[in-house]
């Protein structure tokens, strides 16, 4: 049910009560503010409504809340309070009290369960009395959480008094190595996407480490029209990768980051390569100048988009992926001077 057609006013109460009192059903009554909901708030009206047929519930009007809690108070209006209390399924009809105290509606209903939470007692409950009067009955449900809308409003307060911490600094790189996926990280599958058919080339392993040491980070940049021809979705593309960075996580490799180009060659894109969309975007985001780039593809298309973008390209041929890492660390090497790798 929309949330909105659980709000009812005063008049649509009665109408309401009557029907479900000549239904025969049990009825259970609360209030409060319910200002900034929370886990105790939710807690306790789930058990209320464990206790009855039908839960309804009169949240306080703004100028009630201010009257007996604080002038600064409510957090959150009357409206927006009334309707997430109507979101909650345990809550089957939710309506506005004006008056600070729920006596007048008490009468007014008369529901067989006039239900409290927190840390009252019945006898502390001030329309208690009047509820027993006319044969309704009193519970009372203790919170199991230590939380409250005014312990909230303290740490809220507490920590806008503290400053952010600064980021740590950032590690120095000497570069960054864009790598193709498919036939230059792992075999080449047709429209990969069984996370068990995903299986590492020789010498990846290896040689992502010792790219790694030299201060290079490592991302990946993959074409996969696959997506956009519908043999398979992002998300199991997704499902691929994550076995693949399981792999190799477990040996120490870390890879920063993936772009991935999910159009058809048929669609007009400035992400799939030879197209260097993804290329760019990557050395922005890394800050990365083209001298410091190096792309590793296993493709004409990769070489194309790696030299469209100024960077220096590497091409994964039947040697496999370690002569392609030595020549990147040469590569590297020369432009250092001095950088022993």
């Amino acid at each position: 049910m929309y949330p909105g057609e659980k709000i009812l006013s005063l008049e649509q109460m009665d109408e309401w009560v009557a029907a479900e009192k000549a239904a025969g059903r049990r009825i259970g009554f609360t209030c409060g503010s319910f200002d900034l909901l929370h886990a105790g708030h939710v807690q306790y009206l789930g058990a209320a409504r464990d206790l009855c047929d039908r839960l309804m519930v009169a949240v306080n009007s703004d100028a009630s809340v201010g009257r007996y809690k604080n002038p600064l108070r409510p957090i959150v209006g009357e409206r927006e309070r009334m309707y997430v209390v109507a979101g909650l399924a345990a809550v089957d009809v939710v309506t506005l009290m004006e008056d600070d105290r729920p006596l007048a509606l008490l009468l007014r209903w008369k529901p067989d369960l006039y239900i409290k939470g927190g840390d009252y007692s019945e006898d502390g409950l001030r329309s208690a009395e009047a509820v027993r009067a006319y044969g309704g009955k009193v519970e009372v449900i203790r919170s199991r959480f230590e939380t409250s809308s005014s312990k909230l409003v303290e740490r809220i307060g507490a920590l806008n008094g503290h400053a952010e911490p600064e980021t740590a600094g950032a590690h120095s790189y000497n570069g960054l190595v864009l790598l193709d996926r498919d036939g230059t990280l792992i075999r080449n599958v047709p429209f990969l996407h069984d996370p068990a058919k995903m299986e590492l080339l020789p010498g990846v392993i290896d040689g992502l480490l010792k790219l790694q040491a030299a201060g290079l980070r490592l991302a990946i940049v993959s074409n996969q029209q696959g997506i956009g021809l519908g043999y398979y979705t992002v998300q199991d593309f997704i499902a691929v990768n994550q076995r693949m960075l399981r792999e190799l996580g477990a040996s120490g490799v870390r890879i920063s980051k993936i772009y991935f180009c999910p159009h058809s060659m048929a669609e007009q894109c400035s992400c799939r390569k030879p197209a260097t969309g993804m290329i760019m975007r990557a050395m922005q985001d890394f800050g990365a100048a083209q001298e410091q780039t190096f792309l590793v593809g296993d493709s004409d298309d990769d070489m194309q988009a790696g030299k469209d973008a100024g960077c220096e390209t590497v091409r994964v041929d039947e040697k496999g992926f370690g002569p392609a890492a030595e020549r990147i660390l040469a590569l590297l090497q020369r432009a250092s001077g001095n950088l022993k790798v």
